[in-house]
């Protein structure tokens, strides 16, 4: 993809590993300090991360750092759906 003509990406490989977590360690610091109260929504993290990053910063995992209010949206998102659906469902037909 990165050797396509049309790509206006970045042309290096993703970071992994402590990399990785370094940069976004770096970027939650900075919207804690920026924005105290803020929600941050981790949209389209790879499957193999999203579950670690999501309980990382909600759990307070991180050390030295306080819990940051985070959703994911894949994880997340399709539960909340899923039972607003049910919930509906149920509402529609008289029950609760």
């Amino acid at each position: 993809l990165r050797e396509d003509k049309f790509y206006i990406g970045l042309k290096q490989p993703r970071l992994r590993g402590g990399e990785y977590f370094e940069v976004l360690d770096e970027f939650m610091d900075a919207v804690r300090v920026r924005y105290p109260n803020a929600f941050v929504q981790f949209e389209d993290f790879s499957s193999d991360v999203a579950y670690k990053i999501l309980n990382y910063y909600r759990d307070d995992e991180c050390e030295k750092r306080s819990p940051v209010c985070v959703f994911n949206d894949d994880i997340q998102g399709t539960g909340a759906v899923t039972l607003a659906g049910i919930m509906s469902g149920l509402v529609n037909m008289g029950k609760s």
